[in-house]
């Protein structure tokens, strides 16, 4: 046999004998374990993304946490100082293949630094900078369409930055002339926004994406009103009243002038008499459903001003008990308030519906005013919320008080908080259902409690959380997954007296705790990894790291998923270090600060099993002694050594916890010590064992295997102690070398020291080597083997630890410094790598091996690094993480996968059945396969059977939609859903009534006037003569009114009711010249002519506009009897227009009835929303219809298509808007929304019968019966309305429809999923089989 096949033969027995590395062992990666927040710098910097995950800073780390599991996502760890601002960037965009799910967030820090992280890999994708001040404030743009990756950022003092953080450049940058704190931008015009500067707010409304404003925006201040903030009621009280009533109301009316404040502007000065300190405000925001509104926080308020008139409408008080407001946040689906108080307490404040403000209780009265409609007219009305719910107290030192709240924006009912010592709590809405029990609650603290006798001047009725009743064939109530689903809109509900209507019980609110993160304990800390992987441990080993802090605990932490295991309380005093002495038992010291000239102090050592809790107090009899100064664990776990400062060290047995030997007073003081790792230890005690088993019995080796050994024999084998050796210095640099075996030391060989060290601080030994380090930054390699000595200058300074990696023939050296740490290869000698702080890093208080490639640090910010081996990153991609529960989420998962799984969960028109049990046939792949049904089984129950029963391809998108975090589905279907809804609720009342009409026919032979009644009937309806009813609607969740959120999208019933109750607050406050004659204009233009008359009557005769208001007046009551007026008034109102004077030529419009014509005119001088405030108000919706159309054209060719298309739909265009979303190739919402008028029939019945003879042999072709299973058929798009200015004729829709049916299967197709792709060309007939034998020929 030659060499190399003896070569071979070996090396295939030696792999043979290697383990395989079990599955359950969990690799250690790149990571970072975050520590406390800093509550000064930190403040604020947190946010909850559409995409589903929380991100805050802590300290200098960003940190992503999944809310689903509790478990640390990511960690970002790029900044050098601390972090300030953190967002999440807000996509709108259609999701397809080229523009996939994605997790971007931006993030500041304390020296200006912005980095824009693709959070998935765990990389920086941009790097920002314009000065070194810190960014006060950050916010993504995303309003037009192709501004989502541009971020404007605040850059102190006064400098506002539009970043492109695609190309890493400005877009342009604005300097303004005072200090700015914070921005917001306006949710309702895309032009505005505002600052909150040191001591004014400053209004901007020539912001721009193109060029940077011109203007230095407008300066106001806040101050106290000078008048009444209501208008004093006319008349007296009657005589039932008393006249503490009077004096009731006039304290209540003083104090209401007390809180009330006015925005009032004065221009560059600042006033100097009652005016109130702007640097108190704390934040400043718009309101999310209110337009034109700002709310302005307060420690013990919340300012309401309304922009319109720049006056306080409302405002949210706290009484002394509570504490102080630190945040606020405005909802979006509904009229709510979140504020957070210091003490970590949230409460909910939800909008009272409009109602006058009474300034007594007295029930008389509030009768009186009630049959009085003069005096009624005249109350004062004001913008009021009520405290619905609100969470308990958190009992939180200075150090834990919490940084900051963020409102999940998808449901907006799910709370995140994060607290000063890095704990992240989350919170939830919820709602109990009780009984109604008149008397006994007020609807202050029992929301939506019915008043019943209980006598209220705030006369509540409200009924915000009822729950609709469920009928058996036309209703399914969808599941309570977001804010908007558990109440309807304050202003939405039932008139005072009607509540009895409103079928529901009423429900109470809480704030419940659903989850709470533990976090670290404040630095400095200690941390010791345990015993590394090997051979023997493999079934049993887990990653654990001892964490060691200064209050007395030790944490354990799995440094593999980053989560915190146990945590014990053992010491009184502050942990200074620990060892292990097995996988599941720690040894922990640590002793009282010294507090005297002698140096005696108090000690603790304390043996922890981590696994049952079991606790053993060692040396507990000992008086003040020297300090215990550090503790070594043998290599086999037999020994330990316990060091002291002055005294000489004592020797224990680690299994028994006995001391074995306490060495005498002359032996020499140990500055560093270090056991030896040789294994010949263990041939030794194998030998052993073999000599005792034979000598202990005459059986054959055979049968000593086979049986059972005595107690006397393992006795004798337990108590024998294997021999070990240790070597260490003294204070003047000699090595000594000891060896230990039972309780006796054997003094080795003494090494004098070296002449180039000096104190020698610590050291390591690993195979033949042992490194010495000193306190001026030099290593001292010794091998053994060839009694070699070597000498590694490091020129840092005092090292205070090393440690060698573990691993066979792993060489790498850890060496901490006072200024960072450096990794050698002392076989080499070479530096691997070099870390210095706080250059690189913070300050670094501890150093450990968690793996043999892996190095930990323990930083002064209270994290943990887990590093690479060359001190670059401490993160990983998600993916390479390990958890517990495995955090799965669509933007985690490849394109085709997550858009897959959101057409499936949408429809699935080629199966017999809806079904969420998925399969590889779907078309995923097996690793992706698994992480989709993970995802599937964390959705509710509830949400699961909404989706398997509703036959609705709209509302499963919608709960799609939700469920992938995805805005600009969720506002699309919003609107969608909500005009559909109302279609296919107007064709069942239709149903209805045609079904009665044709029972009356049938019963009423012979009558010809029913008869005739009937004919008619049928023929307005569009029913054949052989009524043949049109299947019915899939069943729907209960309609009600859009929330304001979507102001102009709102029907115009809704739309002209809130607008009424604006000018209800509006007229009910002093209101100067100005802004008199505009609130009078508006109440002319919209037809209320008795109010604008009213108002212009009670101007102030000191007015200069006193004599104009006067004829105004007059006019309005003239035109309304004088219709021979009518030409020279239209003819006066167009000289105006041409004039400039738009707005005075389109009142003298509105008051000869040309509102129309006045709407058209203000579109041709680009006042579009005026236009469309005025159509809604003024005009019916068959006049308004052609303007909106042109408004929604307007929107789609000014970058705001998204926008446009669900103006369409509000108009009850479905036909322009389907053809709108497959010109801005949305194939996959194109054609869901063909499928959902389909089954709303939104759209008329076909009307070309050769068409539909040839869409139904087609669909004939393809076996199935489509029109029950929701499917897309050209014959239910044929009909529009043939005046349509984008779709001209029968034959554009036809074309329209197979292109959106052909590029829908080229979508799916790029998906994988072929039975969809099948499905789809089958009902394209002949085309289609085409098209899949092509489609097959690629794939």
């Amino acid at each position: 046999m030659t060499n190399r096949e003896g070569n071979e033969e070996n090396a295939s027995q030696t792999s043979a004998t290697v383990p395989q590395i079990p599955s359950n062992i969990q690799r250690v990666v790149s990571r970072t374990i975050p520590g406390p927040v800093n509550t000064q710098h930190n403040k604020g910097a947190l946010d909850w993304g559409w995409q589903g995950f929380l991100a805050y800073g802590a300290q200098t780390v960003v940190v992503v946490v999944d809310p689903v599991t509790l478990q640390y996502t990511q960690t970002l760890s790029k900044h050098r100082s601390h972090v300030v601002k953190v967002r999440w960037r807000k996509t709108h965009h259609y999701h397809q293949i080229s523009a996939p799910y994605s997790l971007v967030l931006a993030s500041a820090d304390n020296s200006g630094c912005i980095i824009i992280w693709d959070v998935n890999n765990g990389e920086a994708l941009a790097t920002l900078q314009d000065g070194t001040k810190s960014v006060t404030e950050m916010e993504w743009l995303g309003k037009m369409d192709g501004s989502e990756h541009l971020l404007a950022a605040l850059h102190p003092p006064y400098s506002l930055v539009i970043w492109d953080t695609r190309h890493n450049t400005k877009l342009w940058k604005k300097s303004y002339t005072e200090t700015l704190l914070s921005f917001d931008f306006d949710p309702f015009h895309y032009n505005k926004m505002t600052f909150l500067c040191g001591g004014c707010v400053l209004f901007v409304d020539d912001f721009s994406l193109r060029k940077c404003p011109s203007s230095n925006g407008k300066k106001f201040y806040i101050s106290t009103a000078r008048n009444s903030p209501g208008r004093s009621t006319s008349g007296s009280l009657p005589s039932s009243a008393s006249s503490s009533s009077l004096s009731d109301q006039e304290k209540t009316g003083n104090r209401l002038r007390k809180k009330m404040k006015d925005l009032v502007t004065i221009g560059e000065v600042k006033p100097k008499d009652d005016s109130i300190q702007l640097a108190e405000c704390l934040q400043l925001v718009y309101h999310r459903t209110v337009r034109d509104q700002l709310l302005l926080l307060y420690p013990r308020e919340v300012l309401v001003l309304d922009l319109a008139i720049n006056q306080t409408v409302g405002n949210i008080a706290i009484e002394r008990s509570m504490s102080p407001f630190v945040q606020i946040v405005s909802c979006c689906q509904r009229d709510v308030v979140f504020c957070l108080h210091e003490t970590g307490a949230i409460s909910g404040h939800f909008r009272r519906r409009q109602l006058p403000v009474v300034s007594t209780i007295d029930r008389e009265r509030d009768a009186w005013i009630a049959n009085d409609p003069a005096l009624a007219a005249e109350q004062y009305y004001e913008v009021m919320y009520d405290k619905k719910c609100q969470s308990e107290h958190l009992r939180l030192n200075k150090a834990s008080r919490p940084t900051g709240m963020a409102v999940n924006p998808v449901t907006e009912k799910d709370v995140a908080l994060v607290l000063g010592d890095g704990r992240v709590a989350f919170k939830e809405i919820m709602r109990s259902h009780k009984a109604v029990i008149p008397l006994e609650r007020t609807p202050l603290f029992t929301p939506g409690a019915k008043m019943g006798e209980i006598p209220t001047g705030l006369n509540i009725n409200d009924n915000h959380f009822s729950v609709t009743k469920q009928t058996a064939d036309h209703t399914i109530c969808p599941p309570q997954t977001s804010l908007s689903d558990m109440i309807k809109p304050a202003w939405a509900l039932p008139p005072v007296g009607k509540l009895d209507e409103d079928i529901g019980h009423c429900l109470n609110l809480r704030v419940l705790m659903t989850g709470l993160m533990p976090s670290m304990s404040p630095p400095p800390q200690v941390i010791r990894m345990c015993p590394p992987l090997t051979t023997r441990n493999l079934k049993e080993y887990v990653p654990n790291l001892a964490v060691g802090t200064h209050t007395g605990s030790i944490q354990i932490f799995n440094i593999a998923t980053g989560v915190l295991e146990r945590e014990f309380a053992l010491h009184t005093y502050p942990i200074l270090g620990m060892e292990w002495t097995s996988l599941t038992s720690i040894l922990s010291y640590g002793h009282q600060p010294l507090t005297n000239n002698q140096g005696l102090v108090r000690n603790e050592l304390i043996h922890t099993n981590i696994l049952t809790g079991r606790t053993i107090t060692l040396r507990q009899n000992k008086n003040d002694e020297s300090s215990i100064d550090g503790i070594r664990v043998s290599y086999l776990k037999q020994y330990f050594i316990v060091i002291f400062r002055e005294d000489p060290f004592e020797l224990w047995d680690a299994k028994k916890l006995v001391p074995l030997r306490t060495m005498p007073r002359k032996f020499p003081k140990v500055s560093a010590i270090e056991w030896s790792p040789t294994s010949h230890v263990k041939a030794q005690r194998e030998s052993e064992n073999n000599q005792i088993l034979s000598d202990g019995t005459n059986q054959s080796a055979s049968s000593l295997l086979n049986q059972s050994m005595t107690e006397s024999t393992m006795s004798v084998i337990e108590s024998l102690q294997a021999k070990e050796t240790f070597v260490f210095t003294d204070t003047e640099g000699q090595l000594y070398h000891f060896s230990v075996e039972g309780n006796v030391i054997k003094d080795g060989t003494k090494v004098p020291p070296d002449s180039q060290m000096s104190t020698i601080t610590s050291i390591a030994w690993k195979s033949h080597e042992i490194v010495l380090s000193d306190a001026d930054g030099n290593l001292n390699v010794w091998d053994l083997k060839t009694r070699v000595s070597r000498h590694i200058s490091t020129h840092r300074g005092w090292i205070r630890k090393i440690r060698f990696a573990p691993g066979r023939d792993n060489m790498k050296l850890l060496i901490l410094f006072a200024d960072g740490v450096d990794i050698w290869d002392v076989r080499n000698v070479v530096l691997v790598s070099q870390l210095k702080s706080p250059r690189d890093i913070v300050k670094i208080c501890d150093i450990d091996w968690s793996a043999s490639d892996r190095p930990i640090l323990a930083t002064m910010d209270g994290s943990l690094k887990v590093m690479d081996m060359m001190l670059k990153t401490s993160n990983s991609p998600i993916t390479q993480y390990c958890s517990e529960d495995t955090i799965v989420s669509p933007y985690l998962l490849n394109a085709e996968t997550s858009l897959n799984l959101r057409t499936l969960l949408t429809h699935q028109p080629w199966k017999e059945k809806y079904s969420l049990n998925f399969t590889s046939e779907d078309g995923f792949a097996e690793d992706q396969l698994e992480l989709v049904k993970t995802w599937l089984s964390r959705i509710p129950s509830e949400t699961k059977d909404f989706l398997i029963n509703c036959d609705s391809t709209g509302h499963r998108a919608m709960i799609a939609a939700q469920l992938f975090g995805d805005r600009g589905e969720i506002e699309f279907w919003t609107i969608a859903l909500h005009y559909l809804s109302q279609q296919s609720h107007t064709i069942q009342q239709a149903h209805v009534y045609a079904s009665q009409v044709k029972d009356q026919c049938d019963s009423s032979v012979g009558s010809g006037e029913l008869i005739d009644l009937g004919e008619s009937a049928f023929e307005d309806l569009a029913v054949n003569e052989d009524f043949t009813p049109i299947p019915n609607p899939p069943p729907l969740p209960p309609l009600h009114p859009l929330e304001t959120t979507y102001h102009h999208l709102c029907d115009a019933t809704t739309y002209k009711q809130h607008e009424l109750e604006r000018f209800a607050i509006h007229e009910s406050k002093n209101l100067d010249g100005d802004q008199r004659a505009k609130l009078g204009r508006s109440f002319a233009v919209i037809g209320e002519r008795d109010h604008a008359v009213r108002l212009l009557l009670d101007a102030d005769a000191s007015n200069t506009l006193f004599y104009t208001d006067c004829l105004r007046a007059c006019l309005l009551s003239a035109t309304h009897h004088s219709p021979q007026a009518q030409s020279t008034i239209k003819l006066v109102a167009t000289n105006l227009i041409a004039a400039g004077n738009v707005w005075e030529g389109v009142e003298l419009l509105c008051l000869i009835g040309k509102a129309a014509d006045a709407c058209r005119y203000l579109q041709s001088y680009s006042f579009w929303e005026s236009s469309v405030w005025l159509a809604k108000c003024a005009l019916q919706p068959s006049e308004a219809t052609d303007l909106l159309r042109r408004w929604a054209h307007h929107l789609i060719t000014s970058g705001q298509k998204d926008y446009g298309v669900m103006a369409l739909l509000s108009i009850g265009n479905t036909a322009n808007a389907i053809e709108q979303l497959a010109n801005q190739h949305y194939h996959q919402r194109a054609a869901l929304l063909l499928d959902a008028c389909q089954q709303c029939h939104a759209l008329p019945a076909p009307q070309n019968v050769s068409a539909t003879t040839a869409i139904n042999s087609a669909s004939s072709a393809s076996g199935k019966n489509l029109t029950t299973k929701g499917s897309i058929t050209s014959s239910t798009l044929i009909s529009t309305q043939p005046s349509s200015p984008l779709l001209s004729s029968m034959t554009s829709l036809a074309a329209c429809t197979e292109n959106i049916q052909r590029k829908y299967i080229l979508y799916l197709f790029s998906l994988g999923n072929r039975p969809a792709v099948t499905h789809f060309c089958n009902i394209l007939g002949e085309k289609g089989n085409i098209m899949l034998q092509e489609l097959d020929a690629l794939s």
